[in-house]
């Protein structure tokens, strides 16, 4: 059995970036076309993030399959680390917390999973 360190660090610098955009303040980011595009952006890191705890899963546990469980599991600790972060923003200045960002995350949670489960059969 690997470290958990060793299988989940993507997910960690993976989440640390996450919360360094989405937990800074607006004027942080200049003005761009491509913002107009927020929530495909939500959709994708948060697919990204699934992805990566899903991988995390998988090196840790080399020799068997992942089960439902633990896919369950990884899109429930996406769509909950979405909440917290977006929930957190209500305290930046500048940013406001977002139900629609709320829903991007989720539907990337979920379409993370489906990626993975899809492209990496056990």
């Amino acid at each position: 059995m690997r470290s958990f360190i060793y299988s989940y660090w993507t997910s960690v610098l993976w989440g640390f970036i996450l919360a360094v955009l989405m937990l800074a303040p607006q004027e942080a980011f200049p003005e761009s076309e491509l913002l107009g595009y927020d929530k495909l952006a939500h959709l994708g890191v948060f697919a990204i993030f699934s992805i990566t705890l899903l991988f995390g899963a998988k090196l840790r546990h080399v020799k068997r399959k992942l089960d439902n469980q633990k896919k369950i599991r990884a899109f429930f600790l996406s769509v909950t680390y979405g909440i917290i972060l977006e929930s957190l923003q209500y305290f930046v200045p500048g940013r406001m917390v977002d139900f629609y960002d709320l829903l991007a995350n989720t539907l990337g949670a979920i379409v993370g999973v489906i990626l993975f489960s899809t492209f990496n059969k056990n």
